[in-house]
């Protein structure tokens, strides 16, 4: 079902409510949503409005060709936004307000200054505290991207595909001083596809948000939402995703070790270590199959831009892959003499470090 047919045909009865909107992420129409509703989005922040360069097709083909040329590391990936609020914005002419602290008591008097009914969370950074989770009529609700208790913390994208999960989803909640602690207001689950990698899963909660957070608003608007309290007891909370959390473990399984790889893309590719020699694995899939009598981490076959190894279950394919620091079509070239049939994966790689 189209996640906004529910929403095309509401309108609040009740009153039509003033609205900020505190997020980073461009890619999602819940703007548009709200306003079609009645609502008035009266600003809209972020700690920095900035976005990267953007370039024709000749442009985009020259910058590949020199890349290509020059063997510089391949791009990665990217999702494709299916919305652009920073131009929707621009185009409603809705202030796009830069907040590098949001409990900045100027910020907050900016706030009291607008007059809103309500704050609107999404994907943002900051941790509110109580001189601005006070100033709106009706306080503040964030959308979560999990099943709230579960999964509370900055990046469950990532947890969530690691630890193999199945059912993700998005919480709406009242937001109070704890972090994602606050009584549930709505909540959406979202099955988690074999193969969905991070970007696909949260391009799909944005969607889920969108539907959500504007139901909410506007049960908020008629006074008809229960928020329920949260269930301490079976209340998860990870952290910001580390270095160590990204190390691969050739003795689980094909399939922990995939579900590694989907938790890091398409943000970074996942590392792994031969030897002193880095490599960066950009495709894999996981493989069933009998033991090989080969030892986990160990390179069972080898084609062109592509291994095979055996793990402590099941093999991990990958499709492909760079050597570090090699790129493009150097990388391919030493992609035929090193990483050899029989060669052993490091057990305890340094992770690759960047954070999503």
């Amino acid at each position: 079902m189209n996640p906004h047919s529910r929403i095309d045909k509401m309108v609040p009865a009740g009153p039509a409510l003033r609205l900020l909107v505190l997020s980073d992420i461009d890619d999602w129409d819940v703007g548009r949503r709200l306003k079609d509703c009645g609502h008035t989005i009266v600003a809209w922040a972020r700690p920095r409005w900035k976005q990267g360069p953007k370039c024709g097709a000749l442009r985009h083909a020259i910058r590949t060709t020199v890349r290509t040329i020059l063997c510089l590391p391949r791009p990665i990936r990217t999702i494709p936004p299916q919305f652009d609020a920073w131009k929707w914005l621009d185009k409603e002419q809705i202030p796009r307000i830069p907040c590098p602290n949001v409990n900045d008591p100027k910020f907050i008097e900016y706030v009291k200054g607008l007059n809103i009914d309500l704050v609107v969370v999404y994907f943002f950074s900051q941790i509110l505290k109580p001189a601005i989770l006070q100033t709106p009529r009706l306080g503040v609700i964030n959308c979560h991207p999990s099943l709230l208790p579960r999964y509370g913390g900055p990046h469950p994208a990532f947890w969530m595909l690691k630890n193999g999960e199945s059912i993700a989803g998005v919480t709406v909640h009242m937001m109070t001083e704890g972090i994602d602690t606050g009584a549930i207001v709505a909540q959406q689950e979202l099955l988690i596809g074999e193969n969905e990698t991070n970007g696909q899963l949260t391009q799909r909660q944005h969607r889920a948000a969108t539907t959500l957070l504007t139901e909410a608003v506007n049960a908020m608007a008629q006074g008809t939402t229960a928020p329920k309290a949260q269930n301490i007891a079976e209340r998860s909370y990870f952290g910001k995703m580390k270095a160590a959390d990204t190390i691969v473990d050739w003795n689980g399984s094909a399939k922990q070790i995939a579900n590694l790889w989907r938790a890091l893309q398409p943000y970074e590719p996942l590392a792994a270590c031969l030897n002193g020699i880095t490599i960066k694995i950009f495709d894999a899939r996981h493989r069933e199959g009998p033991p090989s009598g080969r030892a986990p981490g160990e390179i069972m076959s080898k084609q062109s831009g592509k291994l095979l190894v055996q793990t402590g279950n099941g093999y991990f394919e990958i499709r492909s892959y760079e050597i570090e620091p090699f790129h493009g079509w150097i990388n391919r070239l030493v992609q035929a003499f090193l990483l050899p049939v029989g060669s052993r994966f490091d057990h305890c790689p340094v992770g690759s470090g960047a954070g999503i």
